[in-house]
């Protein structure tokens, strides 16, 4: 029996120590509280004790933002850093998100990839299947009148295993580092989110017997499994 013939159901990764994640579907406000916004009561070095209040308020509505930006593209879950440096909490997240598939239903998922991929792009293996990678640098938005910075992005498209005319999973990486886009510090978050993403596994359901098997990663640091993909 081979675990791996079977229909995805849903995801697993091992996600760097104080990174959480936060589902988008349901338990989300929960998840916030517990996980992210309880650690807001640490006010980190460099950031004056008279302007801890105004710095918690500032993350709170950073994370609702983003929170409310994912749900919009079809998010399932996002992942953000819950460990700060001196002077403020890292600037760096990703969303895990659902789309549905375009083109062909009969094209092979690694033409697909490689058409995404075009010249801008690259393929790489994830799991046991095949992504279209992309890395670029955006400038601050006019909609974002208090981010002032350009931020680096690394996204991940890879087709959802036995749905793979219908359905495709999104990873979104963003980061505004240091302030400098291409500064060593902001290409190493971007470093660290391509090393998540080498433990981006499937859950299935084997073709035969319809019993869930799931791919499961080894590491001293947590793994989490997402919300279903293409079930």
């Amino acid at each position: 029996m081979n675990p791996e013939s079977g229909a995805a159901t849903s995801y697993s990764l091992v996600l760097p120590r104080g990174w959480v994640r936060v589902p988008l579907r349901e338990g989300t406000a929960e998840a916030l509280e517990e996980k992210v916004f309880r650690g807001l009561e640490k006010v980190p070095a460099g950031v004056p004790r008279d302007a801890g209040m105004a710095y918690r308020l500032y993350v709170r509505r950073r994370v609702e933002k983003l929170v409310g930006e994912a749900r919009r593209a079809g998010g399932l879950d996002l992942y953000v850093p819950v460990g700060v440096r001196p002077g403020g909490a890292i600037a760096a997240s990703f969303v895990v998100g659902e789309v549905a598939a375009r083109g062909e239903a009969s094209a092979r998922a690694e033409a697909v990839v490689a058409r995404l991929a075009g010249d801008a792009g690259e393929v790489r293996g994830v799991g046991d299947t095949v992504a279209a990678r992309w890395e670029y640098v955006r400038g601050p938005s006019a909609e974002e009148a208090e981010v002032d910075t350009a931020s680096r992005h690394v996204d991940y498209v890879l087709p959802v295993p036995g749905n793979e005319a219908s359905r495709w999973l999104v990873v979104s990486f963003s980061t505004a580092g240091d302030g400098d886009p291409g500064s060593a510090f902001t290409h190493a978050l971007a470093d660290l989110f391509d090393a998540v993403m080498t433990t981006f596994r499937w859950s299935r359901t084997d073709s035969r017997t319809g019993s869930h098997t799931e791919s499961r990663t080894h590491s001293r640091t947590d793994s989490h499994t997402g919300a279903g993909a293409g079930a």
